[in-house]
């Protein structure tokens, strides 16, 4: 697992979002996710925990998102890369119109 920076449509900033592939015999998948809480994209699990704690005593809120994409593998592609992109542009979309869902 790894993290990669997205910048989504009308972002001013990129965000940080983990990468990872995933597989389960000859079948692999792309995936990012990230957690998205009180106005903030975080893809650490452990700072997502303590954001919640923290919003909880400033604002008494603890919703919070886990935002998972995740993308089929082709058997022709070895390196992942289509699978990526398409992930990619596809998380680039759905900013804008995953936010109005999402705590804010």
């Amino acid at each position: 697992m790894c993290s990669s920076d997205l910048a989504g449509a009308g972002a001013v900033t990129p965000v940080e979002v983990n990468r990872v592939i995933i597989g389960k015999g000859v079948d692999r998948q792309f995936v990012y996710y990230w957690y998205q809480s009180h106005r903030r994209v975080v893809a650490s699990e452990y700072s997502a925990k303590i954001f919640t704690v923290l919003d909880a005593a400033r604002y008494n809120r603890t919703d919070a998102a886990m935002v998972r994409v995740i993308v089929p593998i082709a058997e022709a592609d070895t390196t992942a890369a289509m699978a990526e992109e398409k992930a990619r542009s596809f998380v680039q979309a759905l900013f804008p119109t995953l936010a109005p869902h999402l705590p804010s």
